[in-house]
């Protein structure tokens, strides 16, 4: 998606492509929904390093502008993920090593929303 989206120069960008693996990934989150309709988190009723892997997924789509094509209790967990202290305290922290570094804290694709 970033390469035939946003890396490549105009010309060589192939909307078609993103299309394609736009859909892919949000199929990936098709086995999701179900769970999350009937749990918090997903493993063990409480929050684990399965949420971290999933929810850094999350993140990435919605850096691609797909966050808005999440499915609601997708979107919920998404929301309950970014919600957790210890997430707002590594933004914290990964916007002031930006800033020390001269560094745009804003990412340069479209998030979609707002953390």
């Amino acid at each position: 998606m970033l390469r035939y989206g946003q890396f490549e120069p105009p010309e060589r960008r192939q909307p078609q492509v993103v299309e394609d693996y736009a859909r892919w990934c949000l199929s990936r989150l098709r086995t999701l929904e179900p769970r999350l309709e009937r749990e918090p988190f997903l493993c063990a009723g409480r929050f684990t390093a399965a949420d971290v892997s999933v929810g850094y997924a999350l993140l990435l789509a919605g850096h691609v502008g797909l966050g808005e094509r999440f499915k609601p209790a997708v979107s919920a967990y998404w929301e309950r993920l970014q919600r957790r202290p210890a997430f707002r305290r590594a933004l914290a922290v990964e916007r002031e090593a930006a800033l020390a570094q001269g560094v745009s804290p804003e990412p340069a694709m479209a998030t979609g929303r707002s953390f």
